[in-house]
């Protein structure tokens, strides 16, 4: 969702209305990743031969579906973890069950996140016990990913349902002392994580459609990678900015990404001679084939599909040095 709105709000025209909501959605959602991030590098102490540890899982419980931020399965339990990552000062109202969030002398109220931890509990228990996993106890936790952020409650109830990312681990490891019996065998918890990745569904959002706008007002063509001017050129083999005079051969693989996230994950020669300037259909049938997509269909059928990983074209970052340098900021 991050990919895409950013893909959007790069392809919006500046005076666009929506602008500001979509920006505004963005920000939302940067801050949760960067929750999560954090949480990710407590997680990475944990024994992996352990803890089965899921992340975004979705599934269908009848006729709705529920979403967990992490969960973590072990012999013993289930841990639900809804990760927040709220700056200021905030507040528990557990008689209206309510948070409130103060921040630069501004009051915000938002859903209860310890009340919404135990719905997907319930969710999840009744998913379990469709699925014949009966006998596993299931624990819940609002973990507040930024070390400097106050929390606040009329009682100390929730002392261990609310907690800084730093006591993760001391908190899991308290939490699982209370149950001695171990419910699952080593077999049984294979199938079961096994189970819960092949039920899970992905969310897959029609980013234009969420926001309600029309796909004729997205700006085409292909940005230059040095100083973004649009569009640049297709001339003799590469692509040539006319403000930087920046030239590149690979400038179109950003443009087929932003049209896998906001249009369609499959592209065709006139879809792709549309969208990046191009008026070769021998030119696009070239390029589109020197790229790492699947292929369908013949000749003038002939489409090209979006990349399985998420992140299209983008490098994948090794994840070690992403913890390494998370640890070094905390």
């Amino acid at each position: 969702m991050i990919l895409k709105l950013e893909a959007l709000i790069k392809r919006m025209p500046e005076m666009e209305q929506r602008r500001e909501k979509v920006k505004s959605e963005l920000n939302k959602r940067n801050a949760g990743y960067k929750g999560e991030q954090k949480l990710d590098y407590y997680l990475s102490f944990l024994d992996e031969k352990e803890y089965r540890i899921f992340h975004g899982l979705r599934l269908m419980n009848g006729k709705h579906y529920f979403q967990i931020d992490t969960l973590l399965v072990t012999r013993k339990m289930a841990f639900i973890l809804e990760i927040k990552n709220w700056n200021g000062t905030i507040i528990f109202d557990p008689e209206f069950h309510q948070l409130i969030r103060v921040q630069n002398d501004k009051q915000e109220a938002f859903h209860d996140p310890i009340s919404q931890a135990e719905h997907q509990s319930l969710q999840l228990r009744k998913w379990l016990k469709e699925h014949g996993f009966t006998c596993i106890p299931i624990e819940y936790a609002v973990i507040i990913s930024s070390p400097s952020t106050i929390i606040k409650s009329p009682t100390n109830q929730i002392s261990n349902q609310v907690f800084h990312a730093h006591r993760l681990i001391n908190k899991i490891t308290s939490i699982e002392n209370t149950h001695n019996a171990e419910r699952l065998t080593e077999k049984e918890l294979k199938k079961l994580s096994k189970t819960l990745l092949k039920k899970h569904v992905s969310q897959e959002i029609d980013i234009l459609e969420y926001f309600n706008i029309k796909s004729d007002t997205i700006l085409t063509g292909v940005y230059c990678p040095k100083c973004s001017a649009l569009p640049m050129i297709f001339h003799w083999g590469k692509w040539r900015c006319p403000a930087c005079r920046t030239s590149s051969a690979i400038a179109h693989h950003q443009a087929v990404n932003d049209y896998f996230l906001l249009c369609n994950p499959i592209i065709t020669n006139t879809e792709f001679r549309r969208f990046t300037h191009i008026t070769s259909v021998y030119t696009a049938s070239k390029l589109l084939a020197q790229m790492d997509l699947e292929q369908g269909g013949e000749k003038k059928n002939r489409v090209y599909k979006k990349p399985v990983n998420e992140g299209g074209f983008s490098k994948n970052v090794n994840l070690a040095k992403k913890l390494s340098k998370l640890a070094n900021k905390l």
